[in-house]
């Protein structure tokens, strides 16, 4: 059985990211391991030397969970700049709001960026308006909040820009999820995208996948622009959206199956610790995806 766990995110102030995700989004602390090293540390993240923090923090009432990685050695890097369309893999984290305004307004307090240009309205078929941003968390994450009528606040998804939708649908399968609607832009649509997105031209398809816990993603596949082909996994200790995990009773034999349908894994980072086994690998498109089984180790 295979059950999705959280998204992992590197952040370079863990207390800055964890109050700004508990203030703007209702996130509260759910594990805290405390500070992780040694050699199955370093095996594992497949970085040497390696010293870093990990706490979970969860929506109350079972929403989401979201992993915050906090390196001490190494430290982490990248740009705090938000992921261009133009990039395969993570791309940003959904919310519905029902005010638009005052959530922004608590980004901006809390150390985020209120990317107001990127404000944009579509009508809806039934002529609703669906209202949406961009804004940033303290390292430059890209956060969609969406205003939809009738919709209550909370998590809506997180979106992965793919090379090929049909094939990524394949691979996400095998990891519990199902098609649950598919959009794709028109001509109609070519104003609003291009103030949502900062790119004139670019056109989407967005296939939205469910599992049976109703975490949802969403895949991107981007027309009208170049998009660099660069699919190799980005360091743990990279600021930003880092992985995806789930929990998997039969590691292997997903793995099998993950292989079949263009994705990786690396044993030499696979770990079997006091009481979870890990394997990491990642999607066709770089994305690092984390299986992790309870182990049989003696406690």
């Amino acid at each position: 059985m295979i059950r999705f766990s959280h998204r992992g995110i590197c952040v370079s102030d863990l207390a800055r990211s964890a109050a700004f995700y508990r203030e703007c989004f209702g996130f509260e602390p759910a594990r805290d391991p405390g500070i992780l090293a040694g050699p199955d540390m370093e095996t594992t993240t497949e970085l040497k030397g390696v010293r870093f923090a990990a706490p979970t923090f969860r929506v109350a009432g079972g929403g989401p969970t979201i992993e915050l990685l906090h390196f001490l050695s190494p430290e982490a890097d990248g740009s705090p700049e938000p992921r261009s369309y133009a990039e395969l893999g993570l791309f940003h984290l959904a919310f519905h709001v029902a005010d638009l305004d005052a959530t922004c307004g608590r980004i901006a307090e809390l150390g985020g960026r209120d990317l107001r240009h990127t404000r944009a309205e579509m009508t809806q078929p039934d002529g609703s308006v669906r209202r949406m941003q961009y804004c940033t968390d303290p390292d430059g994450v890209r956060i969609q909040l969406l205003c939809v009528p009738d919709v209550p606040e909370g998590f809506a998804h997180s979106g992965i820009v793919v090379s090929d939708l049909a094939a990524s649908r394949q691979y996400y399968a095998a990891l519990g999820f199902t098609p649950a609607g598919e959009w794709r832009s028109g001509p109609a649509d070519r104003m609003w995208m291009a103030v949502h997105t900062e790119r004139p031209g670019l056109t989407l398809r967005a296939q939205l996948l469910r599992d049976d816990d109703w975490n949802a993603v969403e895949l991107l596949e981007v027309g009208g622009v170049r998009v660099d082909p660069d699919r190799r996994r980005r360091p743990l200790n990279r600021l930003g959206l880092t992985h995806l995990a789930f929990f998997d009773d039969e590691p292997r034999a997903t793995i099998g199956r993950l292989t079949e349908r263009g994705g990786h894994f690396v044993e030499e980072a696979h770990v079997s610790l006091d009481q979870v086994e890990l394997h990491h690998g990642a999607d066709p498109d770089g994305v690092r995806v984390e299986l992790m089984r309870s182990s049989r180790r003696s406690r």
